[in-house]
């Protein structure tokens, strides 16, 4: 029993410190120049599954100021292989057409095509335009608790039945 219970603590405080992490992806805009002059410059962060946009900070601007504005809106269902952002209203917005999925890897992603609306600038294509995406933080899961607080009653269960033993 005691060599179980022995076993039972380690392993629960080994598996609280090995969490498994969940990294947040910061993407930022490259080179997004639109045929009507505007340009789009900034940053969002994605989850590691590039399903839910976390954070985000985007603005439009140029000499088309009936298209150039703060995004207040991005579009998670856009994603992963479309960039949508707009205004609250969707009077204005942008959307760019991915040449390839974002990844959980981050890295550099080609933009094939995409438009500045109103008045609809269509996007041109230098040899930089895309995202490049960086991996800024790990979020540990919730086991980590769970499993240490198990490790320390281990502990806690082992301390006592050793002193218990000592004044016997």
């Amino acid at each position: 029993m005691k060599n179980i219970t022995k076993l039972l603590t380690i392993a629960g405080l080994a598996f609280a410190f090995a969490t498994c992490a969940s990294a947040d992806i910061t993407w930022t805009l490259n080179d997004i120049t639109f045929s009507n002059g505007n340009t789009a410059t900034g940053f969002f962060e994605t989850d590691n599954a590039i399903t839910t946009i976390d954070l985000f900070s985007i603005n439009v601007t140029g000499p088309a100021t009936g298209a150039a504005f703060a995004a207040t809106v991005m579009v998670n269902a856009y994603l992963p292989s479309e960039i949508g952002i707009a205004n609250t209203s969707f009077s204005e917005y942008v959307d760019l057409y991915l040449a390839s999925p974002l990844t959980s890897a981050g890295g550099t992603v080609k933009i094939g095509s995409g438009y500045d609306c109103p008045g609809c600038g269509t996007l041109i294509l230098n040899s930089d335009t895309g995202v490049t995406g960086v991996t800024t933080s790990a979020t540990p899961e919730p086991r980590f608790g769970a499993f240490l607080v198990m490790g320390l009653v281990g502990l806690g269960f082992l301390a006592r039945r050793k002193f218990a033993a000592a004044r016997s």
